[in-house]
Protein backbone atom coordinates (compact mmCIF):
# COMPACT_ATOMS: atom_id res chain seq x y z
CA UNK A 1 0.00 0.00 0.00
CA UNK A 2 2.70 1.91 0.80
CA UNK A 3 4.35 2.47 -2.63
CA UNK A 4 0.82 4.08 -4.15
CA UNK A 5 2.00 7.09 -2.36
CA UNK A 6 4.46 9.53 -3.57
CA UNK A 7 5.93 12.87 -2.77
CA UNK A 8 5.30 15.98 -4.31
CA UNK A 9 8.50 18.01 -4.63
CA UNK A 10 7.35 21.39 -4.35
CA UNK A 11 4.95 20.76 -0.99
CA UNK A 12 6.36 17.61 0.42
CA UNK A 13 3.08 16.74 0.52
CA UNK A 14 1.77 13.10 0.30
CA UNK A 15 -0.51 11.99 -2.46
CA UNK A 16 -1.87 8.91 -4.61
CA UNK A 17 -1.32 9.44 -8.18
CA UNK A 18 -3.80 9.38 -10.69
CA UNK A 19 -1.26 8.35 -13.62
CA UNK A 20 1.71 6.36 -13.74
CA UNK A 21 3.98 9.40 -14.45
CA UNK A 22 2.11 12.22 -11.78
CA UNK A 23 4.77 14.16 -9.77
CA UNK A 24 3.01 16.37 -8.34
CA UNK A 25 -0.31 16.26 -6.44
CA UNK A 26 -1.53 19.19 -8.45
CA UNK A 27 -1.53 21.08 -11.84
CA UNK A 28 -0.95 24.09 -9.75
CA UNK A 29 1.51 22.43 -8.12
CA UNK A 30 3.47 21.54 -11.11
CA UNK A 31 2.97 24.62 -12.80
CA UNK A 32 4.40 26.91 -9.73
CA UNK A 33 7.42 24.48 -9.55
CA UNK A 34 8.12 24.75 -13.07
CA UNK A 35 7.68 28.62 -12.94
CA UNK A 36 10.20 28.93 -9.91
CA UNK A 37 12.54 26.97 -11.88
CA UNK A 38 12.18 28.94 -14.60
CA UNK A 39 12.52 32.09 -12.94
CA UNK A 40 15.84 31.13 -11.02
CA UNK A 41 17.44 29.79 -14.44
CA UNK A 42 16.42 33.15 -15.86
CA UNK A 43 17.83 35.45 -12.73
CA UNK A 44 21.00 33.10 -13.43
CA UNK A 45 21.68 33.71 -17.59
CA UNK A 46 20.48 37.60 -16.78
CA UNK A 47 23.90 39.12 -16.66
CA UNK A 48 24.71 37.11 -20.15
CA UNK A 49 21.11 37.28 -21.79
CA UNK A 50 20.38 40.96 -20.92
CA UNK A 51 23.37 42.47 -22.99
CA UNK A 52 22.62 39.75 -25.88
CA UNK A 53 19.03 41.17 -26.03
CA UNK A 54 19.66 44.54 -25.88
CA UNK A 55 22.37 43.98 -28.94
CA UNK A 56 19.79 41.37 -30.78
CA UNK A 57 16.77 44.72 -30.44
CA UNK A 58 19.03 47.47 -31.51
CA UNK A 59 20.64 45.18 -34.42
CA UNK A 60 17.21 44.10 -35.57
CA UNK A 61 15.76 47.81 -35.46
CA UNK A 62 18.78 49.30 -37.68
CA UNK A 63 18.73 46.34 -40.08
CA UNK A 64 15.23 47.29 -40.89
CA UNK A 65 16.08 50.41 -41.66
CA UNK A 66 18.67 49.92 -43.88
CA UNK A 67 20.08 46.40 -44.65
CA UNK A 68 23.31 47.65 -46.63
CA UNK A 69 24.35 50.60 -44.20
CA UNK A 70 27.29 50.00 -42.13
CA UNK A 71 27.81 51.39 -38.54
CA UNK A 72 30.83 52.86 -36.72
CA UNK A 73 31.85 51.15 -33.99
CA UNK A 74 31.02 53.97 -31.48
CA UNK A 75 27.86 54.41 -32.49
CA UNK A 76 26.92 50.51 -32.45
CA UNK A 77 27.93 50.72 -28.63
CA UNK A 78 26.01 54.41 -27.82
CA UNK A 79 22.92 52.28 -29.06
CA UNK A 80 23.50 49.11 -26.62
CA UNK A 81 25.47 47.21 -28.85
CA UNK A 82 27.78 45.21 -26.42
CA UNK A 83 30.51 43.50 -28.53
CA UNK A 84 31.59 41.17 -25.74
CA UNK A 85 28.30 39.62 -25.22
CA UNK A 86 27.54 37.37 -28.67
CA UNK A 87 25.53 34.71 -28.38
CA UNK A 88 27.62 32.24 -30.56
CA UNK A 89 29.94 32.26 -33.57
CA UNK A 90 28.40 32.00 -37.04
CA UNK A 91 29.68 30.74 -40.53
CA UNK A 92 29.11 33.01 -43.35
CA UNK A 93 29.78 34.04 -46.43
CA UNK A 94 31.84 36.38 -45.18
CA UNK A 95 33.66 34.01 -42.62
CA UNK A 96 32.83 33.19 -38.96
CA UNK A 97 31.50 36.36 -37.25
CA UNK A 98 30.01 37.03 -33.92
CA UNK A 99 26.15 37.09 -33.79
CA UNK A 100 23.19 38.34 -31.58
CA UNK A 101 20.48 34.88 -32.28
CA UNK A 102 19.66 35.65 -36.20
CA UNK A 103 21.89 38.74 -36.63
CA UNK A 104 25.40 39.10 -36.97
CA UNK A 105 28.34 41.84 -36.95
CA UNK A 106 30.41 41.50 -39.83
CA UNK A 107 33.83 44.30 -39.44
CA UNK A 108 34.48 45.98 -42.57
CA UNK A 109 38.15 45.67 -43.38
CA UNK A 110 40.53 47.83 -41.09
CA UNK A 111 37.93 50.59 -40.23
CA UNK A 112 35.66 50.69 -36.68
CA UNK A 113 32.89 50.48 -39.15
CA UNK A 114 30.49 47.10 -39.52
CA UNK A 115 27.72 45.71 -41.07
CA UNK A 116 24.91 44.01 -39.84
CA UNK A 117 23.65 40.82 -41.27
CA UNK A 118 20.64 39.10 -41.20
CA UNK A 119 21.20 35.38 -41.18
Amino acid sequence: MEDQYKIDPLTNERFIPKKINQKFATAANRIKYNNTKATKLNQERAFFDRPCKISHREMKSLHKLDPDKTYHHYFLEGRGVDFSASNHITDTKYGKLPAYYNYALRKIGNTDFYQIIKL
